[in-house]
């Protein structure tokens, strides 16, 4: 599914009824067949393109002054090349990418309009061509394309097209992503997940939420959706269906009988408190090749003070498997029923946020010197210690106990 259609704006309309060749292909306004001058002082046609900027479906002016161009050196009509043109690339798409940065500001104040900025542009390329082919034209007739993204929002995502990673994050189309567990972690995963482009969204937790729920998580439920009580997989699809389209819910816990939920994903994230599942749930993904994260902390009252561990498992092509089950917790033969279960709000989304900057390198959306299949985040020493390879017997038995028993805190996510 594509985001809402985008109408073309006063100040694009009016380039339109110029007779300008106007698209909009991921979030970036192009002008094409633009004539200019070349260095062999022949003329071609190239193409201006930038990133548009969007308040909800409408097209509005940005305070951007540069604009990009595809095609070789511009120049004046005596193939001298502009000043105003540097080297830097600038990926539209898969099959559209400009490669010359432009910079003329009129002003403190830039353009006053889109349809300023765009005619500005295009009077500098193509008077000059102009001068030496009077046949040659900038608005060869009037056209209005929208190129279809295929992301799975219900709005324009501008923040990537801005930054220039429409294309790099095209790594996220094909994913998805089953999130086990939306207590606090789970649902800070759940935040950053919807923020991309992945297929789907499957998010599965059988509890209703609550006001304990409401401050370890994004976002602030109304005094009247507390007191309904809602699953929590309903509250956050509300929430998050805004944004993505392709959010689905399972109002369930995950046990052995069904298990095949999370057949489907190509990737999962387990952030429930509960470790009875773990081992089952991480062999029944090893089994099927399905990369997964687990994630919890373990955080006790010391002297007055807080102090823990936060920890992540990474498994998947590459990892030591082996490694990851040993990593992961066991369930205790007895439940602790005086635990405490300590979380607050921050180490919630930071534990979530370790989560998500390893599943983005694992994609090779973000660099990765690591590849680590075993991290924690010390709250004491302010220390992230990477692992990998065999578990260590020793670090082992000094990992906090995520069952509950008296030896060690709960670990919670």
């Amino acid at each position: 599914m594509s985001t809402a259609p985008l109408g073309p704006d006063p100040d694009v309309r009016r380039l339109i009824d110029d007779g300008h060749d106007i698209s909009l292909v991921n979030g970036h306004l192009v002008v094409k067949r633009v004539p200019y001058v070349t260095t062999e002082k022949g003329v071609a046609y190239g193409f201006l393109a930038y990133p548009v900027t969007v308040s909800g479906d409408n097209i509005v002016h940005g305070s951007d002054h540069r604009i990009w161009f595809g095609g070789s050196t511009p120049c004046n009509e005596d193939a001298a090349p502009f000043t105003f043109a540097s080297a830097e690339a600038l990926a539209i798409s898969p099959d559209l990418n400009a490669n010359l940065m432009l910079s003329s500001k009129p002003g403190p104040e830039g353009y006053a309009s889109e349809y300023e900025k765009v005619t500005a542009y295009v009077r500098m390329l193509a008077h000059p061509a102009m001068a030496l082919d009077d046949t040659v034209t900038a608005t060869p007739g009037a056209a209005w394309q929208q190129v279809e993204d295929n992301v799975p929002f219900r709005y324009r995502d501008t923040a990537t097209t801005r930054a220039g990673l429409s294309v790099m994050a095209q790594v996220f189309w094909s994913q998805r992503i089953a999130i086990v567990g939306l207590g606090g972690t789970g649902a800070y995963i759940l935040d950053q997940v919807a923020k991309t482009p992945v297929a789907s969204i499957l998010i599965i937790d059988g509890d209703v939420f609550d006001n304990h729920n409401a401050f370890r998580a994004p976002g602030a439920p109304t005094l009247e959706q507390l007191r309904a009580r809602p699953p929590k997989v309903d509250y956050y699809y509300d929430l998050y269906g805004r944004m993505h389209t392709g959010i689905d819910t399972e109002q369930t816990y995950i046990t052995d009988d069904n298990l095949n939920l999370l057949d489907d994903a190509t990737f999962v994230f387990l952030a429930m408190d509960d470790a009875t599942m773990k081992p089952a749930i991480a062999a029944h993904l090893i089994e099927r090749h399905i990369a997964f994260i687990d994630i919890g902390m373990g955080i006790e009252e010391i002297d007055s003070r807080l102090s823990g561990l936060l920890r992540m498992v990474f498994a998947g092509p590459g990892a030591d498997v082996e490694d990851a089950l040993a990593r992961i917790p066991k369930p205790a033969e007895e439940r602790d029923d005086y635990g405490r279960n300590i979380q607050v709000a921050d180490l919630n989304a930071l534990n979530a946020v370790l989560a998500i900057g390893r599943w983005k390198r694992h994609l090779g959306f973000y660099a990765d010197a690591t590849s680590e299949d075993f991290a924690t985040y010390s709250m004491f020493t302010n220390h992230i210690a990477n692992e990998s390879g065999t578990v260590d017997d020793d670090l082992e038995a000094d990992e906090p106990d995520e069952s509950g028993a008296s030896e060690g805190p709960v670990d919670a996510a």
